[in-house]
């Protein structure tokens, strides 16, 4: 039977990032594709930290990346594993290969390289070492060695005009020439491993059956192929996807203005909403409308649809998604990602959650992401009401301060706990009794009372209004829009 990634297998995937900066949107869709396979196979999801590059690599990004996993919901299954620490096993199977004829010591400078490089560009070829050290007899490289010459290894390409050939789980056969890279280094002078030795060590020992990455690692899949044969090993299975382009079909950069995973974060986007668009980019997720857990993402990927070509990214259909998500998720799925809380003071710390899960749903419709909903707790929280010009015409008719008067009465008689709100059941009751009293229904009835409680026409609906305002409030914030009835 044909391996595909639907058949059955479970897959064991790994994310594994360069901690040289902030994780970026193209990272992030390798890395929920990886987990999603996963997932839905009962397979493992690891992931590996490649910090080879001394330079560039940092603690600081390595929190950052991790950190955007955690936000994203993408849990490693094994402890997360790092390439630094394992630059002996790196070495001993760099030196194998030299001992078994695969690899040789090349002691080309910089210079040389550049020299290389531009003879190549001249001739309109693709850049590859000429193997000037290739033809070094034993007792040169011994000389060299004994002199202290640096030098890195090499894994020797043999010239094989069939090329690699493998087939790729989401684009079928694929065949990439090795002419397109030729003799490459395996390790450098300074003992570090380069990135296709250490890989392929690291997907062996951990297992790895199945690689997910972009399309742009293809020519690092047949350099990788040609290590496995080398070790006597059988390389996992391949998927590479589409990149993620732009609406003019542009790679995605930071130069272009794309953002990061923590600008994200900041900005006030929902993480269910980022990794439901990011998966279904290509069409994966089957039937419309949000997911509401990352399990109900699992049970509608699907993968074999993830297509050959690239995907296109767009702000707009981002934000799009995300206001749905705020709009419509419940409110226990958002008050941990809801951002500027602390500045609502201990009204709100002291709340249990419930309730505060109850503020959260009366305001939601009403906000635009995670920076939006301070804002309008805030007027929930406090006796204060700012009046609009609307609200104060509205309130000085005399048929709308009837209507307020009414239900002041009413709650004024109420036996009800002052410091909690009205019992959901009570609610619609109260209303129509308010209404039957002072003659009026619907708009007549609802519009005045919202321009009391809330002091303009935008806000929550009246009912939610009663649900989580405790009668204290509700009763303070009555008697104040009655200052504005005519004399």
């Amino acid at each position: 039977m044909t391996t595909t990634l639907m058949s059955g297998t479970p897959w064991r995937t790994r994310f594994a990032p360069s901690p040289t900066g902030a994780m970026h949107l193209g990272n992030a869709r390798t890395a929920i594709l990886n987990w999603l396979i996963a997932r839905q196979s009962q397979g493992t999801f690891c992931v590996r930290l490649e910090d080879t590059d001394q330079e560039r690599s940092s603690f600081a990004s390595e929190a950052s990346i991790l950190s955007a996993l955690d936000w994203m919901g993408l849990t490693p299954q094994e402890p997360v594993r790092r390439q630094s620490t394992r630059l002996e096993r790196y070495k001993d199977t760099a030196l194998k290969l030299w001992e078994k004829g695969l690899a040789y010591p090349c002691f080309c400078t910089e210079a040389d390289l550049q020299q290389d490089r531009k003879t190549a560009a001249a001739k309109g070829m693709p850049p590859r070492y000429s193997r000037r050290c290739a033809a070094l007899q034993p007792e040169e490289v011994r000389e060299k060695i004994n002199a202290g010459i640096p030098f890195t290894l090499r894994f020797k390409v043999a010239d094989a005009p069939e090329g690699i050939h493998f087939r790729d789980l989401l684009k079928g056969d694929m065949d990439i020439p090795t002419q397109a890279f030729g003799d490459f280094v395996i390790l450098r002078s300074n003992g570090w491993p380069s990135y296709n030795l250490a890989v392929v060590v690291d997907d062996l020992d951990m297992h790895i059956n199945l690689v997910v990455r972009g399309e742009d690692h293809l020519t690092n899949t047949a350099r990788q192929i040609l290590l496995y044969r080398a070790l006597d090993a059988t390389p996992p299975y391949f998927a590479h996807h589409g990149l993620l382009v732009d609406q003019e079909h542009k790679k995605l950069s930071k130069r272009a203005g794309a953002k990061s995973l923590p600008q994200l974060m900041a900005a006030g986007i929902h993480p269910l909403a980022l990794v439901h668009y990011l998966a279904g980019l290509s069409g994966a997720i089957k039937g419309k409308g949000i997911v509401y857990s990352m399990d109900d993402l699992v049970q509608r990927f699907n993968p074999m649809r993830l297509g050959r070509g690239n995907a296109v990214f767009l702000d707009e259909d981002l934000e799009n998604i995300n206001h749905t998500y705020w709009h419509k998720l419940p409110a226990h799925d958002l008050l941990p990602h809801i951002q500027g809380l602390e500045s609502l003071g201990r009204p709100w710390q002291d709340m249990p959650d419930k309730h505060k899960e109850n503020l959260i749903a009366i305001v939601q419709q009403n906000a635009t992401g995670a920076h939006s909903f301070t804002s309008l707790l805030a007027t929930l929280l406090t006796d204060e009401v700012t009046y609009s010009l609307e609200a104060v015409r509205v309130l000085t008719r005399p048929k709308n301060q009837k209507v307020i008067q009414v239900l002041c009465q009413i709650l004024a008689a109420n036996t009800a706990d002052r410091n909690q709100p009205l019992p959901l059941q009570e609610i619609d009751a109260l209303l129509t009794q308010t209404g039957t009293m002072a003659g009026v229904k619907g708009k007549d009835l609802y519009f005045p009372l919202r321009m009391a409680l809330m002091g303009s026409s935008e806000g929550p609906e009246i009912k939610g209004l009663f649900h989580v305002l405790p009668l204290s409030n509700v009763l303070s914030r009555l008697e104040k829009a009655r200052e504005f009835a005519p004399d």
